[in-house]
């Protein structure tokens, strides 16, 4: 039995634009059948020409790009069974689709029960949550009349790495998803594998109560089947564990090492279960949360004896086996911990009238090095940017320091900020923000988008420009609350007077972040008639105002006209500013001009990896760590106009956050809700 409307369908949404693929009728007896085609009226007349008899057959389609010269084989539009090449992995130019087939254990030869269907589909399911975190478009979801499949769009080239690459992200999706009931097929990475036509029946075994026949159809497809970018299925095969190299210190070999007895002994409770690559640790708590319990985090062994760790919550995701054997062992791979020495620095005010020192009791003028030993140090505080490399080189921003932040127009200045912004809020921070240039609508619809990421972005009838749906925009407004306030510019630009509001603000509310953009947009005439004067007063008195509050605060300032590659004596009109702040920040947007700049300046080369970057954040000038002329890449996603730490990666915010630390998709369209 086929259905004709359901497998034209199928070919509309896997096979559109008269492309070329092969169709496998094969029965129990093992007698094979085999067409090329190039459209569903030829596939239909064959089906009614050629094939007599459907009881005992399964129907078969392949997914990918097939060299056009396949359609010159004996079974071109009609069916054939007897001496035939079928399409094999040679005969592919390239994967259109990675195919996840969720399937049943069960016994050869015979269909699934309506409690195995069932299990698939919450396999199913969680697979569907799990990709859709990761950042990759949805999938075609469709029912094999066994189990459940998930195709993804793709696009690239068969050749021996790329094959191993989707090897890998199947062997990954088995280790974090495969049970003792279902099973992701770990054979569908070879590029002419085959797939049930959906519209046809599967029957395999005897039709039974227990285990019927049924037909297989597509369950569900998105408006526009989207192409994922190489770079998302890299960062899916790069979560598979990797065998350590042996270390120099302790000889350490994953495949000698005994995981149940390092696990034992450091007290990390545990159970047991296989997968088809090796054995599962599921523990009882994350070592980094002890709120994420269950099934939320597993430690990995594979046959090789690779090891690997992966925790399902956002918070967690980026947490390795490097990072757990180190919080227990931070000496187990003889790796020394990078310490950023503290440095103080004195910073002058405006020229103050000379006074003699007068030496106070219990305060020596001239200190020893034990009287400095003995000085009470205060805990330091730091804001996460959610920009990594700031994050982990810098530790984020230290309260009590200001930063300066610049770059030339169109740069990405304003997405660094909301997106700070945003991060800050998600690490718990609170943050205000003076924006002089922005309306309050325009500064939150662009945080609306970074906010709500692309799953939720609606694109709209102008082509780049997105919306996000109201409802999710008053979920992000109640998720920011108290932690996030603009100041409203209809009060006015005077600096003295909106800093006066700013000291309000900081001593009711008290946030770790204040972020003013920008210095053009003040009017500092009263603190100095000499624009340059005025500048370096205005730089000082947020200094102070950072230090009396402990707060960090973030500047933007403008650039002079520069000549050549922009640089932080090019910050607006005085190199007072440089010297002034704590840290320094260019935003430098990746196009010619900045290629040919930076090979003149740094002599990089060509293929510098910084060049597929589209925005490049300077570290400029680095307080307590030394750091310059350091350059971290951001790449720029349009539907979010989110600047990314990598091409890849995918932030979920805390408004669209559930229990189990997942975006909630599971509120929109269930793929596998059949």
């Amino acid at each position: 039995m086929i259905n004709e409307s359901e497998i034209r369908k199928t070919l509309s949404l896997i096979k559109p634009d008269g492309q070329l693929f092969e169709v496998r009728v094969i029965y129990n007896s093992k007698a094979v059948y085999s067409g090329y085609f190039k459209s569903a009226d030829d596939l239909m007349a064959a089906l009614s020409r050629d094939i007599r008899d459907y009881a005992n057959c399964n129907i078969y389609i392949t997914l990918n790009y097939l060299n056009d010269e396949c359609y010159s084989r004996s079974q071109r539009n009609r069916f054939m069974s007897k001496g035939l090449a079928t399409t094999s992995d040679k005969d592919v130019l390239g994967y259109e689709w990675i195919f996840i087939d969720v399937d049943p254990h069960r016994t050869t030869a015979v269909s699934s029960s309506d409690d195995q269907v069932e299990k698939a589909k919450v396999i199913g399911n969680k697979v569907y949550a799990f990709m859709k975190n990761l950042g990759f478009y949805d999938p075609i979801c469709g029912f094999s009349g066994n189990g459940v499949h998930l195709l993804y769009r793709v696009k690239i080239k068969n050749s021996e790495e790329n094959v191993k690459l989707i090897d890998n992200c199947l062997k990954v999706l088995d280790m974090f998803f495969s049970t003792d009931d279902v099973q992701i097929d770990l054979k569908n990475f070879n590029p002419a594998r085959v797939c049930k036509l959906y519209g046809t029946k599967a029957q395999k075994g005897s039709d039974t109560k227990e285990r019927p026949h049924r037909m297989s159809r597509i369950i569900s497809a998105p408006d526009e089947v989207r192409i994922n970018d190489i770079q998302y299925i890299e960062k899916l095969a790069g979560m598979l564990p990797k065998e350590e190299k042996p270390q120099r210190y302790n000889s350490y070999q994953p495949t000698h090492f005994d995981l149940d007895e390092w696990l034992d002994e450091h007290g990390l409770r545990y159970r047991k279960s296989s997968y088809s690559g090796g054995v599962k640790y599921i523990l009882d708590e994350c070592p980094f949360d002890s709120n994420h319990k269950g099934k939320d985090a597993c430690i990995f062994r594979a046959a090789s004896g690779a090891i690997g760790f992966h925790c399902f919550h956002n918070s967690c995701a980026d947490k390795t086996w490097r990072d757990v054997r180190l919080k227990y062992e931070p000496d187990a791979y003889e790796k020394k911990q990078q310490e950023y020495s503290d440095r103080i620095y004195a910073k002058p005010k405006k020229k103050p009238e000379y006074k003699p020192i007068q030496e106070k009791e219990g305060e020596p003028v001239f200190l020893t090095a034990k009287d400095i030993l003995n000085m009470p140090r205060p805990p330091e505080r730091f804001v996460k940017t959610g920009i990594r490399d700031i994050d982990q080189r810098m530790r984020g921003l230290k309260t009590g320091y200001t930063s300066v932040l610049s770059g030339l127009r169109a740069s990405g200045k304003s997405s660094v900020i909301s997106e700070i912004c945003l991060d800050c809020v998600e690490s718990e921070s609170k943050v205000t923000v003076y924006s002089g240039e922005l309306s309050p609508q325009n500064f939150m619809r662009w945080m609306d988008l970074q906010a709500a990421g692309k799953a939720y972005a609606e694109p709209t009838q102008f082509d780049g420009y997105y919306n996000v749906a109201k409802e999710n925009q008053e979920k992000i407004a109640e998720w920011l609350a108290k932690n996030f306030t603009l100041y409203n510019n209809k009060y006015g630009n005077n600096f003295l007077a909106v800093k006066e509001q700013l000291e309000r603000k900081i001593e009711a509310d008290k946030p770790d972040l204040l972020i003013l953009d920008n210095l053009m947009a003040f009017d500092i005439r009263s603190l100095s008639e000499n624009k340059f004067e005025a500048q370096t007063a205005f730089t000082w008195s947020l200094h102070e105002m950072a230090q009396k509050y402990d707060i960090h605060i973030i500047f933007v300032a403008h650039p002079r006209k520069a000549m050549g590659f922009l640089r932080l004596d090019d910050i607006s009109g005085t190199a007072d500013i440089g010297n002034a702040v704590d840290n320094a920040f260019i935003i430098h947007r990746v196009n010619n001009d900045f290629v040919r700049l930076t090979k003149q300046m740094f002599g990089w080369k060509d293929d510098d990896p910084l060049y597929s970057a589209n925005n490049v954040i300077e570290i400029a000038k680095d307080r307590d760590g030394g750091l310059q002329d350091y350059f971290i890449p951001l790449y720029y996603e349009k539907e979010s106009k989110r600047l990314k730490n990598s091409f890849a990666e995918n932030k979920i915010y805390g408004w669209d956050k559930q229990e189990d630390g997942f975006s909630s998709i599971d509120q929109m369209e269930i793929p596998f809700d059949m």
